[in-house]
């Protein structure tokens, strides 16, 4: 029982030390370059922020694109491409267009009537959508804001630290006793050694 919950305990600490490592850098890549999508080894979360992929996708869901090659986009692919420096669309492609030599996607959001205006070319893609996470991009959007980044990050960070220094005194508490009980079984064992030489 006490292996399994030590187990348990040192998994909750390892995710939580990813989860508040993650949230510094993706907090620093937004700061530093707030115009691109903070990604982490090429997997960026972003935030559905209407409902042009209803049912599909809400507003309020957290959903994580990856980068690819553009040639490996095919029909039926949700890809995020930019519409301009600070605008993201997160659409489902409903045709591929290779023509002269060139590529280029026609998109269309579910809950739309219409296909979009323009076509969507290769360097405009920032990924295509590899899971969702339903409301979790309010999570996001909050951890951006000073509250919030106390609440996800500092306080965690805290309770870590305090998590390891009671580990820590744990241990010494545990050495000092064992330092204690071995110099008592000394002493008893050399009072019994003294009584027998008596005797």
């Amino acid at each position: 029982m006490k292996t399994a919950l030590k187990w348990m305990n040192s998994i909750v600490t390892v995710l939580l030390m990813l989860t508040v490592a993650c949230s510094f850098f993706l907090i620093y890549q937004s700061r530093m370059e707030p115009n691109r999508a903070a990604s982490i080894m090429g997997y960026k979360p972003l935030t559905v922020l209407s409902g042009s992929m209803s049912p599909f996708l809400e507003p309020g869901d957290m959903i994580v694109v990856k980068e690819l090659m553009p040639e490996n986009i095919k029909v039926g692919d949700v890809i995020t491409y930019r519409i301009n420096e600070k605008t993201l669309v997160t659409h489902r492609v409903v045709e591929v267009i290779r023509k002269d030599g060139l590529l280029a996607f026609r998109t269309k959001g579910d809950a739309n009537n219409t296909e979009d205006p323009d076509l969507v070319t290769p360097d405009r893609v920032a990924g295509s959508m590899v899971f969702k996470i339903p409301y979790a991009g309010y999570i996001g959007r909050f951890v951006r804001t000073p509250k919030g980044f106390i609440a996800m990050i500092v306080f965690p960070g805290l309770l870590l630290i305090a998590g390891e220094i009671k580990n820590i005194l744990n241990e010494l508490s545990k050495e000092e006793n064992e330092k204690k009980k071995q110099n008592a079984d000394a002493a008893q064992n050399g009072g019994q050694s003294e009584g027998n030489m008596k005797l």
